[in-house]
This record gives C-alpha cells, structure tokens and sequence, in this order.
C-alpha cells in the first residue's frame, strides 16, 4: 500500500496540467428597430437564434420569426433556454444573407443578418516541445515505480532515501534555465476594452441595458441643507409655572415616536409652591370651604321655606354656591393640586426631556412633538447674487440614494446668520415625499440659476470604477461591450448626470459586476 501510494504521488507531482484560456466568438448579431438578434450555426444541421429586446437586452419568449435566404424559408420553434430559438437550417460555408421577420408583445420588426456561416471551431492550444519530455520522462519514472514496488513494500526503510533522492532532482533539475512561467492572469475589464459575452450568458447573468436620452436640464448650485419642521406642526410642551414631574400610572410619560392626539394626557405636573405661598393658598381653601358650607345650610334652609322666601333670594344663594365650589375647583386644580399638561397637535413625540420627580422652570421643554408629513427643507446660501435668483430647487441626501425631493420655495431671509454666514431659504416639501424624510437630515440642494444645457442621465447603479476610473459598459454590438471612461458632473436622487456617452446608446444598468470582472 505504501508503494501504490509513493507512485500515485509522484505521478502527480510529474505530469503538468495545461489550462488554456478559450477565448469567447461572438455570435452573428443583428439589430433591428426593436428586437436584437444572434445567430449561433451549429454542426448538426441546425442554427439557434437567441432574441432579446433591443433597448433593455430581456430575452423575448413566445415570439413567432420568419426566416428567410436564397432557396430556403422556414420558421424558428422554442429551444430551451430564455429567448432561444431553433432555425432547421444550416448556412452554406461561404456565406449567405438571411432575412428574419420577427413577431412578439404586439411588435414587429425586419431584421438583415449578412453573410450568416458556420461559426469557426476555436483553434487547439499548441502544444510546447518540451511538454513531450516531461510526459516521457514520468511515463519512464511510473515504470520504474512499477517495477520497484515489490522491493519498497519490503524496504519500508528505504523509501524515505529515495524519496529524498528523487525529489532533489526534480527541484533543481535544469537550474537557472526558464521553461515557460505561467501567463499571468489578464486583468479585469479595463477603461476602453472592449468585451465579448455570449448572448445566453447574458440571459443567465441578468444583463439588462438601458437606451441613453438626452434632456435639457437646468444648471444648478449645489448647498448644504437639512430637514426642519413645520411650524403649524411642531410643538413644544413647556410649563406655565415651576413644577414637578409626577408618576401617573394612569397618564404615563410618552416615548420617542409615540402617536399621540391632541387633547390626549402627556405629563402630570405638581406645581412647587413656598412654604409661605402654600400657607395662604391653603387658607383661602378654607376660606372657601367655610363660605361653602355655610351657603349650603342657608340654600337648604330657604328650599324649606320656598313658600315663604322671595324667589330670587333663593336663585342668589345657588348662584353664590355655585361660583364658591368653581373657587375651590380651582384652588385645588392649580395652586394645591395637580396640573394635566396635554398635547397640542396630532403628531410623533420626536424627544422627551423630563423624567419623574424632576423639577422643570417654565423655559424648559418637557416634551416635543412634530407632524411627520408636514416638514420643510433649509438651505444655506453663502453667495447673496444667488439668493435674489432661486428658480427651482431639488433635494438629495445619502440616507435615501434612490430618492430626489422636488422643493418649492417659501422665502429667502433678508439677514446674514450670525453663525454659518449665510442667507437661510426655507423649501415646502411634498407631502408624499415627506413621510420618508426626517426631522434634523441633512441634504444637499441643488438651485436652480435660470440657465439650462443637454444633459445626459443613467442610472447611478450603471457606473463602475475601473483602473481607477469610472466607467459605464456600452453595447456597441448583441455580444460585445465597451468599458467607456466618463465623467460624472452631479448625482441627483437615482440619476447621474454624465459626460462620455451619446444620446441613443444603449448602457448596462444591471449586471454590471458581471461585465466588469470579465476577463
């Protein structure tokens, strides 16, 4: 058993492994007005037909295609596979033009593929001259590993030496002489290459493509800004007079985003009243309550002589009593009791300041609530020319990458903060798109100035870096793409604003990891 094992390791370590990159053909591609087209003639008599839409490269499925060349008309049947096709046809070895009319969800379209022929077989990797002395030299060594095995399987021993024996040779054989290093490894798709992916790895991967329209855009002026409340939806609930935080199981304390509505319980205060101050409260409690029992006894001493006293006498005294009992209420309500503090609006608590037992003044905000739907966007703007000449404005943040926030402006501030020194404008915000910003976000702002230029828009998701630069792939063909250099001049929201692609071009927005690590 060792013997078998020491041969089978040398033979390993002996015979080379040839790993030859293929390079990938383009198939026969063809584009028409809607629909893409690649041919691939096989060797059995037949041709598959890969159809993908023309803009977006999705594989077009349940389509019907006419097909037709010089002597011969047929029709392509579904293959398995994506937006794969089989055409009963093989094209002659010198070439002919074939006509395919094309039919699915509701379009047609007339494409030409000229001097459709059998695709090429890729060529064999050569093989090197002295790949042939390694293979003889380890067809040699395996026989007298063969030979050798009775005696190694009775001179255990023995094999150490002669392993070491064989393995010196093998490390220095033919020292200081190179024969043939392997090729290092092509980089990844660079600015400008030019890559070839097969129409069905296309399909597999999800590459999907996009048509690049120009547009007249405004120029703008990017500023910082933030996410700031609507004054008619924001309150702060601040005491009217100094007071403790009292533990109310039966009106507890709100947390950050809770609900609330208006009028609803948020806080029990106990106002903190000095020893003198609480002193004469409490005698004009008594006072009153005094005054209360003894308009009390003399209201039901006149119901008992009704017949006997005046009318009015007997509507004063419940007049009296009613107003004395008002008086207690209230003494007890705000001076000696407890005060309910209430929410002002419908709104989210954003922040609670105060905890139980806490004494606050009347300047401290014990609780804060803002309407999440109503919210505005400030802007600060250092350049005062400018601020006179704000036409529209749109707001982006990297908390919401996919998202631009149309703005409308409310009215710039005639003084310089003293702080950032700047002139401050304030942006109403669609209600829609309100729910999904939040109080104190910073944005950035891009400002309108009046002038407007061609632009060209993609997606951000269809930009890459590349050696160091950024880059979007362009389908110049159904199975080639470029790696075209450009330059990004302003992100707003979901879209770039880029400068190295024409109008009509078609560029990856999906799969673009895919392409970029091609090789």
């Amino acid at each position: 058993m060792f013997a078998r094992f020491l041969a089978l390791a040398l033979w390993a370590a002996l015979v080379p492994s040839v790993l030859a990159a293929q390079p990938v053909t383009p198939g026969l591609g063809t584009e028409g007005d809607a629909f893409q087209v690649v041919l691939a003639p096989g060797l059995d008599g037949r041709t598959l037909v890969y159809l993908a839409d023309l803009e977006s490269n999705a594989p077009i499925n349940d389509a019907s295609i006419d097909a037709e060349a010089e002597g011969w008309s047929g029709k392509a049947v579904p293959a398995e596979g994506p937006g794969a096709y089989v055409l009963n046809w093989m094209p002659p070895l010198a070439g002919i033009d074939l006509t395919l009319m094309v039919s699915a969800q509701g379009r047609d379209d007339l494409l030409l593929a000229r001097g459709v022929a059998p695709l090429p077989l890729p060529p064999a990797p050569p093989a090197p001259v002295e790949h042939w002395r390694h293979w003889a030299g380890g067809a040699a060594i395996g026989a007298v590993l063969v030979v050798g095995a009775w005696w190694l399987g009775r001179h255990r021993a023995g094999a150490a030496v002669i392993l070491l024996l064989l393995a010196i040779p093998a490390a220095r054989a033919h020292e200081g002489h190179d024969h043939g290093a392997p090729a290092a490894e092509a980089p990844a798709a660079q600015p400008g290459a030019l890559l070839v992916m097969a129409k069905p790895t296309q399909f597999l991967l999800g590459i999907r493509t996009q048509k690049v329209q120009s547009a007249e855009a405004a120029e703008t002026v990017r500023v910082v800004g933030r996410v700031v409340p609507d004054p008619a939806g924001f309150a702060r609930v601040q005491p009217s007079q100094p007071a403790r935080i009292v533990s109310d199981p039966e009106f507890p304390l709100p947390v950050p985003g809770q609900s609330v509505k208006r009028g609803q319980v948020i806080g029990v205060l106990e106002p903190t009243l000095s020893t003198l101050e609480r002193s004469d409260k409490r005698a004009s409690l008594y006072r009153v309550e005094s005054e209360i029992a003894i308009t009390e006894r003399e209201s039901a001493r006149q119901e008992a002589l009704k017949g006997l006293v005046a009318t009015k006498l007997v509507e004063d005294t419940r007049t009296r009593l009613d107003q004395l009992r008002r008086e207690r209420g209230q003494l007890l309500g705000t001076a000696l009791g407890r005060d309910l503090m209430r929410a002002p609006i419908d709104g989210v608590v954003t922040d609670v300041h105060v905890v139980p037992g806490e004494v606050v003044p009347v300047d401290k905000a014990m609780i804060e609530i803002v309407d999440p739907v109503r919210v505005r966007v400030e802007a600060v703007i250092h350049d005062l020319a400018l601020a006179t000449r704000i036409g529209a404005a749109t707001a982006a943040t990297k908390l919401l990458p996919d998202e631009a926030v149309t703005l409308s402006l409310l009215g710039v501030s005639p003084r310089v903060d003293a702080l950032d020194q700047g002139v401050h404008a304030i942006f109403a915000v669609p209600e829609a798109q309100a729910r999904n910003l939040r109080i104190g976000m910073p944005v950035d702002v891009f400002l309108a100035t009046g002038a407007t230029r061609l632009r060209m828009a993609v997606p951000r998701s269809a930009i890459a870096e590349s050696g160091g630069r950024q880059v979007v792939f362009v389908r110049t063909n159904p199975e080639t793409f470029e790696a075209r250099p450009i330059r990004v001049e302003r992100v707003v929201g979901p879209l770039a604003e880029i400068e190295g692609v024409k109008a009509g071009e078609k560029v990856v927005i999906q799969g673009v990891e895919q392409l970029k690590a091609l090789r």
